[in-house]
Formats: C-alpha cells, sequence, structure tokens
C-alpha cells in the first residue's frame, strides 16, 4: 500500500469516526429536546401553555409569532433607507 492510499485510508476513518459522532451527538440532542419539552409541558403555566398554542397556530399557518413592531422593526425607519430630498417639489 502506497502512502496515497495510507493517507486516503486514515482520512477514511476519520470520515467516519466524525459522521458516527455526529450522529450520536444529534441523536442526544433530540432526545434532550424531547425531554425538555415534556417537562415544559408538564410545568407551563396556563400563559405558556396559550403562547404555546398560539405559536404552533402560526407555525401551522405559515405565519410569524404574533409580536408588536417597534419603530426599528420597520422598513421606513431603517437608517439604510435613503431620505426623500424635501427641496424637490413634486410638481
Amino acid at each position: 500500500m502506497n502512502l496515497a492510499d495510507q493517507i486516503e485510508a486514515i482520512a477514511r476513518r476519520a470520515t467516519a469516526r466524525v459522521v458516527a459522532a455526529s450522529n450520536e451527538f444529534s441523536a442526544t440532542q433530540r432526545r434532550l429536546d424531547a425531554a425538555c419539552a415534556e417537562h415544559r409541558a408538564a410545568t407551563a403555566t396556563a400563559d405558556e401553555r396559550l403562547r404555546g398554542e398560539l405559536h404552533r397556530e402560526s407555525e401551522v399557518a405559515e405565519t410569524a409569532i404574533p409580536r408588536i413592531l417597534l419603530p426599528a422593526d420597520q422598513a421606513a425607519a431603517s437608517p439604510h433607507t435613503p431620505v426623500p430630498d424635501e427641496s424637490v417639489s413634486g410638481e
């Protein structure tokens, strides 16, 4: 086996180990997320349950979470929006 083949074999083994570790991490993350969601559901107040229900309904409707728009959220308030030149008349 020449040097290039040895390097490729090492790289393949390392890649396989990284993929296995990544899969294990993802499985652990999903398990922890499910446990956290279960705990939150068990200890949620009425307001938190309502908020969660509204959030799920908004996801189903593919809309954003209802929130108050602050002036910075509005496009007209963006510092990158050019200011109309008031010296030019519209006539």
